[in-house]
């Protein structure tokens, strides 16, 4: 579904990524992790056209996307959840959700499956996505991301700052949507959430893939060594 093959990536004249390689199969929930700092939020940035990438290659359901702008790659079939979630404060629920449709324009208007899948959305669409929980800004924004039926949701640290009740309830919609067929590429630090729902990680270190394996193959302690070291 989502490969990217010897990608390197810049800020400025310094390289972040170097020759990163990692394929997210479809209909899987793949998963990247590694300390603060190693490279992980740039690789996203890259997957969206957000920083310089002379080197390597992107594609998405073997459509090439590296030299896309990065409207064309969200229109392509990604749906993009950053860290921080990115959510308009002062817009409704519902403006937000509407603002989903942009990355798609076959779609004229939001499909009543997204309420069924975060009916409090439904309940607050009138609100103000400002006076929304950390939980429920999170459910918006993987909403927001659904709207356009992307072919892959990429979320960045979707369990930060949110209370851990709300991170089984992220966890169990992720595993619904997966269940549904979405493909699901997530960057994350909380080890326990990973071994929940994941089924392949790759670990990055110093903006290099340094292993990959099946999640059902490691258990916390092998990866909080990893991490360590």
């Amino acid at each position: 579904m989502l490969k990217i093959t010897d990608l390197q990536a810049y800020y400025g004249e310094s390289k972040i990524l170097n020759d990163v390689n990692i394929h997210a199969q479809e209909g899987q929930i793949t998963c990247l992790i590694g300390r603060n700092g190693v490279g992980k939020t740039t690789l996203l940035k890259s997957i969206m056209g957000l920083v310089k990438t002379p080197k390597g290659s992107i594609t998405l359901a073997e459509q090439e996307l590296i030299k896309k702008p990065t409207y064309e790659r969200a229109q392509s079939g990604i749906g993009y959840v950053p860290q921080g979630r990115d959510i308009f404060p002062n817009m409704t629920v519902y403006e937000n959700l509407k603002l989903g449709l942009e990355t798609n324009r076959k779609i004229k208007s939001l499909d009543s499956q997204l309420y069924e899948l975060f009916p409090i959305l439904d309940t607050m669409s009138k609100r103000r996505g400002g006076d929304l929980s950390g939980g429920q800004q999170q459910q918006l924004a993987i909403a927001r991301a659904l709207a356009g039926k992307p072919k892959i949701i990429i979320l960045d640290e979707p369990t930060e700052g949110i209370q851990p009740s709300i991170i089984q309830e992220i966890g169990r919609l992720i595993l619904k949507l997966k269940s549904e067929g979405y493909t699901i590429f997530i960057v994350e630090q909380y080890l326990e959430f990973i071994l929940e729902i994941a089924d392949y990680y790759y670990l990055m270190d110093k903006g290099s893939i340094v292993e990959h394996d099946y999640v059902k193959n490691v258990t916390i302690e092998d990866l909080q060594y990893k991490l360590a070291i």
